[in-house]
Formats: C-alpha cells, structure tokens, sequence
C-alpha cells in the first residue's frame, strides 16, 4: 500500500480512485514503531521516578520533613540569627526540593487525567514550565498506551487492494428485536426464554480502527474495549494477533460480542432492557427516563448487579457508574413498554403536517388515559424515554424522509459540509468569522440609540445557510494542529514536513507528505511515515492562547473540494507550485471564486497576497481582508514575481536555509515567508507557460503559487472537471474523485452583497430626548470631566431629533423591533420556566424531565420559540434543521419531550399548549429578554436608574453564547439588537455614575458592556474615566492598554475623543481638581 503517489512525469491518464481514511494508511515499520513503543516506556519510567523515587530519595536523605513539633518563635529567630554550622543550608535545600516535587507533582496530577478523558488539561500559569514537561511525558506514554485504539487498519503486505466495499459482517441472523421483545415467556422450559448466542464477526477492511468498527457494530466507539477483549490472542491472517499496540490489519476476522448495538435491547423472559450509560449519566436519572420514577433506581441495581461491564467491573455503588456500562432496565413479561409521558398518553393520530395539532375539544382536560398529546406520532414512535431514533430507521417507507442529504435526529443532527452551491464548512467559517469581524466594527462605531444594518429578505436566506454548514471548529482544529507542528519543528530544530495534501474528516485530520518525516505526538504515523493522522480528540492536547503567535506554516494550504465520509479535500498550493482547472469557462471561474474567498479568509494563512488576474475583480473592494489584489491582464507580472523569486532565494541561502519549510522552522529569511497565490482567468501565452513554469519549479522552491485555467496544465497538478457535472471532477495526478468546491455567481454576490452591509450606516432606533426623573444631580467632580460629560449628554440629548435616513436599500432590514418584541409595559412575572438568553442559553425551573442528549436541542427549540410565538411548523424545522428535510415524526417527538420537560403549572395547563394557530408558550413562561424590555423600555435615556442597574444584572455574557456554533444560526438578529440595547443602557448608567460621582457604579456598568462588546470605544470612555474619577492611575493604564489592543485585532484607529481623552489624561501638564480640563 502507498502514498498518495506523486509520479514524476508529466500527468497521464489514471484510473480514478477516491481517498478515505484508510487510503494508503499502513503501520511505520518495526524500527519507528519500536521507538514510539521505547519513548512511551522511558516516560512512564520518568514518571513513576518522579512520583515515587524522589519522595524515597528525599526521605532517605534528610529524612522526614515534617518537623515532630510546631517550631516557636523564639526557635525561628535562633535559626536565623545564630551561626550556621550547615545544617539550615542543608535543610533549605531539601525544602526547595520538595517544593520542585510538588510543583511538578501537580503538573502531572493534572495532565494524566486529561489525557484519560481526552479534555484539555486546564492551565496553571504559575506552573507553566512543569506543566509543559509534564505533558510531554504523558504524551509519549499516551501515543503507545491510550492512542493505540484510534490507530487505522493497515496493511502488512503490499498486495493490490480489493475495490472499496462495506464492512461485511458474518453473522447468523438473530430474531429481531421486536420479535424477542413479543415472545412470551415459558415458565416451564426456562431455556426457551433465552435467545441463542450466535457468535458475529466483522472483517477489517483497509483505514478503520477498533474504535469506527466499535461504533459501526455496536453503536457506540467507547465500547471498543469489548472487541479487543474478545479478539486478544486470537490468531488471524498472516500469522499475528491482536495484542495491547490494537493494530489491525485488513483482512482480519474480529470477534463481536453477541448482542445488538447499544440501544434497548429487549429480553425475552423478563422484557428487559438495556442502557448504555452515556457522560453524565445517573441511575437516578435512568430510571426517571426509563421507568418514570427516579426513586425506582435500586431496581437498576439489582437487575445490573451481575452483569459484567465492559471494563471487567461489576455495579456494586449506585452513585458509581462509567459511560460504557450497560444497565438492565427491568420489565414485566408479555407487558408492551409505556409510550409517551406517563401521566398522559399519546393519541395513535398524528395530527395534520401543516399546522400544530388542534386543541382539545374541551376546555377541562380529560382523564389521563384520555387526554391527547397532538404532536405524538402514530405507533411508530419510539418510548419517549428512549433517545430518538432516525426516522428512515423507524419507518423505512415514510414518505416524508425524501432524498435529504441529511436527516436531522437527536442533539447532534448531522449537518451538510456544504451548501446546494458547493461551498464548503471551511469556506463558510471564514466568511463568517470575517463577517463577525465586520460587525464589531459596526458596533463599535454606531452612536447611542442607533441600530447597525443587519441583511434582511434572500441574504438573510444566504447567511443562514452558511451558518448551517460552517464548523469554525474544525477550522481551529486545522490551524492549532499546524502551528503545534510548527512549534515543534522550531523546537527541535528541524525542516517543516513537506505537506502536500491534507484531508479533514468529523474524525481525524489527516496529512498526506511528500517524503518521510517524524511528527511528534498526538500525530499517529501510518504508512511508514509518509501519512500522519491526528484524532479530532486528540487535537484538544494543543493550547490555541500559547500557540497564537507561531507563525502559519502551511498558509496556502485550501479547499480543492470533497471527497467521500464528507471528507475535505486540501491541497497545499505552495508545494505543488501550479494547479490547472481544466474545464469548461463557467465552472473554472466558480472554482476559482471559491479558492480566492477561502485563501482570502484563511485563519491558518497569517498572511499572503491572493493576485486575481482576469476573474472576480469584485472580491478587492468587496472582501477586504487586506489579502486581495486585482489585475486585468497578467503584464509585467510574471517579470515581477520572477525577481521577487530571485530576492528570496538569495535571502534563503544568505541565511543558510535550504529550503522555505527549512526557513520558516528556523525563523530566518523572514521576508520570504508570505506567499502570493495567483490565479489567472485566462489563459497564458506558451512563452508564459514557460516563464510560469520555470518560476514554480526551480529550487529552492519560493512562496509563489499559480492556478491557470483552460485546456492545458502547466504543471503536474490539474483539477479535471467533469463536463455536464458540475460536482464531479478528477484531482490529478493522484485520480482522486472529488466534489469540487465552487461558489456560483448568484452565491458568488450573494455574499459579497452580505458583507456589503455591514459598511452602511447605522440607523436611529428609538427617538433620543428626554431625562429619567430619578437623575443625580451633577456633582463636584472637576470642570474638565464634567465638560465631557455634557458633551456626551448633548450628543445623546440634542434639541432636535436627527432626521431619519432616506430609502435604504431593500436587503437591510428596516430599523424596527424583532418581530417578536412586546409593547413596553412591564409582562406580569411568570410563574412557570424561564429561557435565559443573555449570556449562555439555558432553561430554569422547568421541573420536568429531560434527556442529557436532548438538552441543547430542546433548549434552542424553547429559545426559538420564546422569540417567535405563534409560528407553525414550517419555520421551526427552517431554524432547527436547516437545508435538511424533516419528517413529522422527528419534529412532534421534539416537541413533545419539550412540552414534557416544561411541565404543567398550577391548574394542570402544559407551558407549551396544544393550540391550533402556531407554536407559543403559556403566559407563565418568559425570557430573560422579556424581563430586560420590561425594566428598559425601547430607551434606555428614559428608563429610572434602579431599572437599568436591575436590567444590567441580568446580563450573565455575551447573548447566547455557549452555543455549537452550527446552531442558532436564526438568531443573529436578536444577537445584535440585545447586544445593542446592553450597550447603550450600560453607557446610560455609567454617565449617569459619573455625574453622581459614583466611580464604583460607574466602572460596573462599563465593565458589563464591555463583558458584551469589548471592542466598544464609548465604554472605554467610560471606564476610563471611571478610573480616573477613582484616582486609580493603574486602572487608567490598564483599560487603555486593553483598548488599544482589542482596537489593533480589530484592524481599526481609535476614536479622535478617544485619542483627545488620552491625551488629557497623560498629559504632563498640572491638572486643575485631579480631572482632564477640556473633555
């Protein structure tokens, strides 16, 4: 097995071939994997010597540093004052090596865990140093004791691999589960009442570990314990077995075990089931889920006190269970499980899918076993308590399941990589993450009582359908893995690996290199060092905060497109020099459109220049990222990229780099660094072709990349699109099948129109004028700061309200509430659950239960419909599951378990009713928001002190924060009003402070709009000279330090008052009343 194999001769026809990720994946060799397997033996020796033998040592030495008694005062002072003969020398020796002991003690107290549970140890500053050594060492003993499971499949000979195929599965067939669950006991042949063992097997094939198997055979990776138990020893093809490394081979036989996978599984003699326990997991909680008591947990004691655990334990303390474990539900033989909520059943009719269910027919609700629950599903639905299954499992003819891309269930609903233009999650994340950009600065440069401009009508559409293919985690996945690399590359003094092609999956980042190199853990080398993997779990070992300031070492590195297990497809266009997209005029230029965005948007390029010459002139003005350049005509620039070339080459070898991986690991030649990509949209002459060619190939290689179009490649590397198929093309010269990225022209200025927005103005939101009644009077607080607070107090006060804009144009939303905004005067306080919205989204008092998977789903639906009442069904699914299509059972399952979870209040009526005119929440459910309006009104300026302070308390963050940042994608426009609305009350308040003299308010109210909107300059002000006011002249340099930096992420000046403020405050010149005079 090899490589993906570069051949070096010019490109020829190729048979195609898709990579997955058990392409070209085999084990290092003996020798490489011996010394993972040494380093890891010497590390857990250095730390069993730290851990014990130097404690022995010490004690051996000095003995016990416990003194037998409490020294007195007059001992200490002897000590200190009386003549050393040595012995105090000697014992504070041994002190500091005690400390050193326990400082390092810690370092691994911490990190051992973290590396079991595969979180991300927290961090001790303090420490840093022997945290660092300290995860070193876990590391190495990690890649050989806790990585091994995620290690691929591999081949040992190089035989010609079968054509890709499923996993096959040989197995006798067992009856189905509904069947085992309906058979009926035999009291009198008690051996009929268990079902056969039947003994399954699975064969490896090429690229899967014993985790994927784990979870493609018994639903569930953690449960690989189980296979490998089963398998060790046993001998396979080829002569070996399975031992503690958990390499696999394709082609070998894995024993399973002989149950189902970890969903209920029934039993037939008692109707038992069975639980997986998942993180979190309570047997109190189990048994509220299961059998609909809580209290009727030591039941699950007793029906699982025998059962082995995958681990080899028992369940013996009920407050003791691990994920993994399998809990037997106890049932009654013959007896069908209860479905729906125990008090009130559900009706076998679903109800119509256009709208919510219609009310009962009487306004008294009916006894229990009567009373309908609308949205419930006929039969097929599953018992509530059990985790929703996909419905094309459920109901394999339903037709509401269609032909979706992706089928939304449960709390992770699996979303698409891209949208039905073809641009990519990585793509998306850097529009977006440039777009939050752009609209900090809106915020930070609108004025009290104004609304930045938000897209509204088909670009709102285009927003949303980004945000629902966007993973900014795997972006960072991407850019801390490389930086890490780089890193260590610089710390041992070695080249960077020569990265020719990555590839991103849900799982595992995978490099693909032009030669053989060593990659240091949490990297996986397969292929005998020519592919390393990196586990997406694994990539938690890296610290994003330390790792922020090593320069990008792939910074070309992009999307070319998507391959099969909706893998991404990246291509490092520096190391192939020139990339040809050979196709028809139309898509070339929408593949060439997505390369420029993403390049342009890259978090892992620090920076490059992106030359577009004859294609997309509109992306310099409109993406203006500061990487973008646009040229008609390619001219002189060939002559001008070649004398660049000709600079850096003589930078590198005056510095004695030989190479630019080998420059940048080293941190020399530094001007060479940033690379410049072009991409010319029409073809070159041959004399160019040949100037092109020459200028990318000869060594050493500079940072000059170049993707042409037409018929004809420059170099080995073309992308061959498929004519009539716009999502299928060849990558070649490695006839990999891929689904190329492109962003079509109305996608194309759909975004560009998006991010044209945020340049507009700000529009006026309420009409300013007028003064609460309960306002301080001003106080003697200095002539110079109570000159710039009138000055402010006039800009929020003027005489006449400004004239409002003239016509915006018709993508901006209007200036007006969200239509979900109630009139001003106070709700009456509901006695039911409360959806907080301001900080993390979370749900309070709702005394119902509530699956631990189900939590951030069903919370996002309760916000949702908070902020919407009265909607049908066809904006929920829009909001909740966007791009997919959504049957009626998985919605109706959703909102029942949230009518469940809310409750019912006092006079037995559900929170979320059943009503026949769109989905709303009883009068006793509210939002903190709802609160927030209440307390503020639509104007701050207007509101009484003691309201803003109580409004001000309620804000626990940034809204909605804590969220996956695939979700919520709807409620970005509420986003920005609420963080709008804290920003002004927050600037009320603090003026108000100021000019009662109260610093301490002052600096509070600031500090929760800041907490909202750091990059807010008017804030600043305000906590500036809340500082000021307090004489803290430490808290003044503080604020300003912090200011100016979050102004230079920002890539923005500071505000002229705030350059004049700054001025006045440090200033040299005697102050009048310890106040600035002309502010």
């Amino acid at each position: 097995m090899r490589s993906i194999p570069v051949p070096r001769t010019h490109r020829t026809a190729r048979p195609r071939r898709t990579i997955s990720s058990g392409t070209d994946v085999r084990p290092r060799g003996r020798l490489s994997r011996l010394g993972s397997v040494l380093r890891g033996l010497g590390a857990l020796v250095v730390i069993v010597a730290v851990l014990v033998g130097i404690p022995l040592a010490l004690i051996a030495v000095a003995g016990n540093p416990l003194p037998d008694s409490v020294p007195s005062w007059d001992d200490v002072t002897s000590a200190l004052t009386e003549p050393d003969d040595g012995s105090l020398f000697l014992q504070a020796l041994v002190w500091i090596g005690w400390l050193g002991w326990i400082s390092f003690a810690v370092g691994l107290v911490v990190e051992i865990p973290a590396a079991l549970s595969g979180r991300k140890a927290p961090r001790l500053p303090a420490l840093r140093f022997q945290q660092r050594a300290a995860a070193g060492l876990v590391a190495a003993v990690a890649a050989v004791f806790v990585v091994g499971p995620v290690g691929v499949a591999t081949a040992t000979e190089p035989v010609q691999p079968p054509a890709p195929q499923p996993a096959p599965v040989t197995t006798a067939q067992a009856p189905a589960a509904s069947e085992v669950a309906t058979a009926e006991a035999a009291p009198a042949a008690p051996e009929a009442a268990q079902p056969a063992t039947v003994q399954r097997t699975h064969t490896v094939q090429r690229g899967e570990s014993l985790w994927r198997i784990a979870e493609q055979e018994l639903g569930d990776g953690m449960r690989w314990p189980e296979i490998a138990e089963l398998n060790y020893g046993v001998p396979q093809p080829g002569g070996r077995a399975l031992d503690n490394t958990h390499w696999i081979d394709p082609g070998w036989q894995l024993l399973l075990p002989p149950e189902p996978a970890p969903s209920a599984v029934p039993v037939a003699d008692t109707g038992a089931t069975t639980h997986v326990v998942a993180e979190s997991d309570t047997l109190w909680g189990i048994a509220e889920q299961r059998l609909g008591d809580g209290a009727r947990y030591p039941e699950l004691v007793e029906a699982s006190r025998d059962t082995v655990q995958p681990d080899g334990a028992r369940l013996t303390d009920p407050d003791l269970i691990r994920p993994g474990w399998t809990i037997t539900i106890p049932g009654t033989a013959g007896t069908p499980p209860v479905v729906g909520d125990p008090v009130s059943r559900e009706p076998v009719q679903p109800p119509p899918a256009e709208e919510p269910a219609p009310p009962p027919a009487e306004e008294v609700p009916p006894p229990a076993a009567e009373q309908p629950q609308e949205e419930a599903p006929a039969e097929e639905q599953p018992p509530a308590e059990q985790p929703v299954q996909p419905p094309v499992a459920e109901q394999p003819g339903d037709s509401d399941v269609g032909d979706s891309a992706t089928q939304a269930v449960g709390d992770d609903v699996d979303v698409p990589i891209r949208t039905t233009a073809g641009v990519g999650a990585l793509l998306a994340a850097g529009v977006l993450a440039f777009l939050a950009v752009r609209r900090r600065t809106q915020q930070r440069r609108r004025e009290p009582g104004e609304r930045i401009a938000m897209p509204a009508g088909a670009l709102a559409d285009t927003e949303r359908e980004l945000r629902g293919v966007a993973d900014p985690m795997s972006v960072e996945l991407v850019d801390v893995a490389l930086r890490g690399l780089a890193a260590d590359c610089a710390r041992r003094g070695v080249s960077l690996p020569p990265l020719r092609i990555g590839r991103l999956t849900s799982e595992q980042f995978e490099l693909y290199l032009a030669d053989q190199a060593e990659l240091p853990p949490p990297f996986v080398a397969t292929d005998q060092g020519h592919v390393w993997l990196l586990p997406a779990a694994a990539g938690r070992a890296f610290d994003a905060d330390e790792l922020r300031d090593v320069p990008a070492p792939y910074p070309s590195l992009v999307t070319v497109g998507h391959g099969p297990e909706d893998g991404h497809l990246l291509l490092d266009l520096e190391r192939v020099g020139t990339l040809a997209v050979v196709g028809d005029r139309e898509p070339s230029r929408e593949v060439m459109a997505a390369l420029a965005v993403e390049l342009a948007t890259s978090p892992w390029a620090d920076d490059l220049q992106v030359t577009l010459v004859g294609t997309c002139p509109e992306l310099a003005g409109g993406l203006d990222t500061g990487r973008i350049r646009y040229l008609p005509t390619a001219g002189s620039l060939l002559t001008e990229l070649s004398t660049r070339a000709r600079h850096d080459r003589a930078a590198m070898a005056e510095s004695g780099a030989n190479s630019l991986d080998d420059a940048r690991a080293r941190g020399v030649a530094a001007a060479a660094w940033t690379p410049e990509i072009v991409l010319l949209g029409e073809p070159l002459g041959p004399e160019q072709d040949a100037q092109l060619a020459e200028l990318v190939q000869s060594l050493p290689r500079v940072a000059v990349a170049a993707v042409t179009s037409g018929d004809g490649a420059v170099g080995q590397w073309s992308l061959e699109l498929t004519a009539g198929d716009p999502d299928a093309a060849v990558l070649q010269p490695v006839g990999v099948d891929v689904q190329p990225q492109r962003l079509d022209q109305h996608q194309y200025h759909q975004i560009l129109e998006l991010l044209g927005v945020t340049t507009q103005p700000a529009r006026p939101w309420v009409d300013p004028g007028g003064r609460p009644a309960d306002e301080p009077e001003p106080s003697d607080v200095g002539p110079g700061l109570l000159e710039s607070l009138e000055a402010d107090l006039d800009r929020l006060h003027p005489a006449e309200p400004p004239a409002l804009p003239v016509a915006e144009p018709a993508a901006v939303a209007p200036a007006a509430q969200p239509p979900s905004a109630p009139p001003s005067p106070a709700p009456v306080p509901g006695d039911g659950p409360t959806v907080l919205l301001l900080g993390p989204v979370e749900v309070e008092d709702a005394e119902g239960p509530v699956e631990q998977s189900k939590y951030r789903q069903l919370t996002e639906i309760a916000a949702f419909i908070a902020l919407h009442p009265g909607l049908g069904h066809a904006a929920l699914d829009d909001a909740m599951w966007p791009g997919s299509r959504v049957t009626q059972n998985t919605r109706n399952t959703a909102i029942s378990k949230l009518r469940r979870w809310f409750g019912r209040d006092a006079n037995g009526d559900d929170y979320l009713p059943r009503v026949d005119s769109g989905y709303r929440f009883h009068a006793g459910v509210t939002t903190d928001w709802d609160e927030w309006r209440s307390l503020v009104g639509d104007d701050p300026t207007l509101a009484g002190t003691q309201q803003l302070v109580a409004a001000l308390e309620l804000v626990r963050g940034q809204p909605f924060t804590g969220v996956n940042p695939r979700r919520y994608g709807w409620a970005e426009h509420f986003k920005q009003e609420m963080i709008s609305a804290i920003v002004d009350a927050a600037h009320e308040l603090a003026q108000r402070a100021l000019r009662g003299g109260d610093a301490h308010l002052a600096r509070k109210a600031s500090t929760i709009g800041l907490q909202v909107e750091p990059g807010m300059e008017l804030l600043w002000r305000d906590r500036i000279k809340a500082e000021h006011l307090a004489g803290n002249r430490a808290g003044i340099d503080d604020a300003i330090a912090r200011m100016t930096a979050i102004s230079a992420d920002l890539g923005d000046d500071l505000e002229d008052a705030t350059v004049r403020l700054i001025a006045e405050l440090t200033s040299p010149a005697p102050e009048r009343s310890g106040v600035p005079e002309r502010l």
